[in-house]
């Protein structure tokens, strides 16, 4: 686990906040990138959890479960306004759901198993997807 709060971070102007706000997901719509609206949030936190190559091969539902996995192992990252899969490959993001700071991180974590598991539901219904080229890149 590893908290990172940069200065890039703390020194980003309110416009940049705002935008990150409405950010794009590790997921596809009807095929097209899925948006996120989280300006109802006053402070946007990340949880990320860093995925292999090898991890290409596995199901949509699999992955989800690998996510879940490597949150209850501690696996993860936390970090105050960057979504580390806007900036690294194979990297998968969501953000805290409930930032309360009388919780460590890692229950900030726990909680937000639950987001994990309404994506997989959403998946499993077929009204998501998995972007493995945005998560991925192309493939060669």
């Amino acid at each position: 686990m590893q908290f990172n709060a940069t200065a890039a971070s703390e020194t980003m102007d309110e416009a940049d906040r705002q935008a990150l706000k409405h950010t794009r997901t590790i997921f596809l719509s009807d095929g097209q990138p899925h948006y996120e609206d989280l300006s109802p949030k006053p402070e946007l936190w990340w949880v990320s959890v860093q995925l292999s190559v090898e991890d290409r091969i596995a199901s949509d539902e699999e992955l989800m479960d690998l996510v879940i996995e490597r949150f209850r192992s501690r696996e993860y990252r936390v970090t105050y306004y960057d979504a580390l899969h806007h900036q690294e490959t194979h990297c998968v993001s969501f953000p805290i759901m409930n930032c309360d700071p009388k919780l460590d991180q890692h229950s900030w974590v726990l909680i937000n198993i639950g987001l994990v598991d309404h994506y997989q539901l959403e998946i499993v219904a077929g009204r998501l997807a998995i972007d493995r080229d945005y998560i991925f890149g192309p493939r060669a």
